[in-house]
């Protein structure tokens, strides 16, 4: 009798689908450039000198793989969806689907009542003030809000909020080309992933890069649509974190 294999234990890691490394000088140059890219980006963050070794040193020392970054942005991205559940749900909206006036307090579809869903234990005062300045929303007479553009919302402009987004992304595309990279050749069923990239004068990416920016943002909108909108509903099946990922980039040469 054969004993059944889970399908756990069918999955192959990445080291058994890519092998060892053959050259071992090109894999210690392109760490010793991931490494610089880590401590650049430190610097440019205005971490010291000294805490950027002794990141380094600690890393290597401590095994856990903590992930403070995720605690970090836990209230942005909640709040986030305070946003898309303005904009996507019909209780919020008007006849013509745009988004509704709120009260900011009261029962009923109010902003109060968003909040208490998604971000309980933040004050009303703070989500207020977070989507005023990190959103297209502004306050109105009468103690209302309206949200007047799209559903996005920017990062907080804080040197731990910007590399707590930046660890999240670079957590999700890594996930994504290992992922990719441990299907078998002459396989498909792999997550999009895919690079355009080309040379520009400042001038010419300056034009790119804003006429990229609103077929970009109908995308994301319609993905949007199409997800399932985060909630604090605790009883329902265990899910992950899924979605798409899109930016424009220029390489100044500032970091790595």
């Amino acid at each position: 009798m054969v004993a059944k294999r889970s399908r756990r234990s069918l999955k192959r890691s990445p080291v058994e689908v890519l092998g060892p490394p053959t050259d071992t000088t090109l894999i210690l140059g392109l760490l010793k450039e991931l490494q610089h890219l880590v401590l650049d980006t430190a610097e440019e963050l205005g971490v010291s000198r000294a805490d950027r070794r002794r990141v380094i040193h600690h890393a290597l020392k401590d095994p856990k793989r903590a992930r403070p970054s995720e605690t970090t942005m836990q209230s942005n991205l909640w709040v986030a969806s305070i946003l898309n559940r303005w904009r996507n749900d019909k209780r919020y909206r008007r006849p013509d689907g745009t988004p509704r006036v709120l009260s900011i307090e009261g029962k009923g579809a109010t902003l109060q009542t968003l909040a208490r869903r998604f971000v309980p234990e933040m004050p009303l005062r703070a989500v207020v003030a977070m989507i005023c300045e990190n959103a297209e929303v502004t306050r109105l007479k009468g103690n209302k809000i309206a949200l007047i553009g799209s559903p996005v919302m920017m990062m907080q402009k804080t040197s731990e909020v910007t590399l707590a987004y930046l660890i999240l992304g670079i957590r999700r595309l890594t996930e994504t080309i290992i992922h990719n990279a441990t299907i078998p050749p002459h396989e498909t069923g792999g997550r999009f992933e895919r690079i355009v990239f080309g040379e520009l004068s400042d001038k010419e990416f300056q034009e790119f890069a804003q006429s990229a920016r609103q077929p970009l943002q109908d995308v994301c909108d319609r993905m949007d649509q199409r997800l399932r909108s985060s909630t604090r509903v605790r009883a329902r099946p265990p899910m992950k974190s899924c979605g798409l990922g899109l930016y424009v980039f220029k390489d100044d040469g500032n970091i790595g």
